[in-house]
């Protein structure tokens, strides 16, 4: 029997290259890969029966299924409000996706999504904007036109035509500066 077990061994040696060899069994359990993976894909959750009343800053990735009060600052990185959340907070972060109830205003680096059946009370600035179908938002938007024009861009219009409009008669006879009738 030992003789089989040599033979065997020989000619998975032989018949092997180096990118097929066998890895110790360490590698193979899948723990120190998991391990690595958790730390490049780090977030934390806060759970539903937390409640969070100040600011909250952090340089991680955060899901939030309870209920905040107040500041959530994460300007690097991915914000998520579940769909148990309740939020009552300005929320400040690379990218937001609210699948939960938000009252507040939203700044969003890179993009905001309200998925379908969230709702979101409150201002929003963001370059990129996507609303679900069924999800709810009421205030207004800016998409932040200033980051993403060019620089040698010309500034957009402004109501300052509409002004001037405002110096016409309400009879419709326009009468010219400074001469007296």
């Amino acid at each position: 029997m030992a003789m089989w077990g040599r033979k065997e061994q020989d000619e998975s040696r032989s018949t092997a290259t180096p990118a097929e060899t066998p890895k110790p069994a360490r590698s193979t359990t899948g723990q120190a890969p998991a391990r690595g993976v958790g730390m490049e894909e780090r977030k934390a959750i806060i759970g539903p029966s937390i409640q969070v009343k100040g600011e909250l800053i952090g340089s991680e990735d955060l899901v939030i299924e309870g209920r905040i009060e107040g500041v959530v600052r994460l300007r690097d990185h991915h914000l998520t409000i579940g769909k148990q959340a309740h939020i009552a907070a300005t929320l400040e972060a690379k990218s937001i996706r609210v699948e939960g109830t938000v009252k507040g205003d939203v700044v969003a680096g890179e993009r905001l999504e309200l998925a379908a059946g969230s709702t979101l009370n409150g201002d929003i600035v963001s370059p990129r904007i996507v609303i679900a179908d069924g999800a709810q938002f009421k205030g207004s938007v800016d998409m932040d036109r200033s980051k993403r024009a060019p620089s040698g861009a010309p500034a957009p219009a402004t109501a300052k035509p509409q002004t001037a409009d405002k110096s016409v008669p309400s009879s419709g006879t326009a009468k010219p500066v400074g001469v007296s009738s």
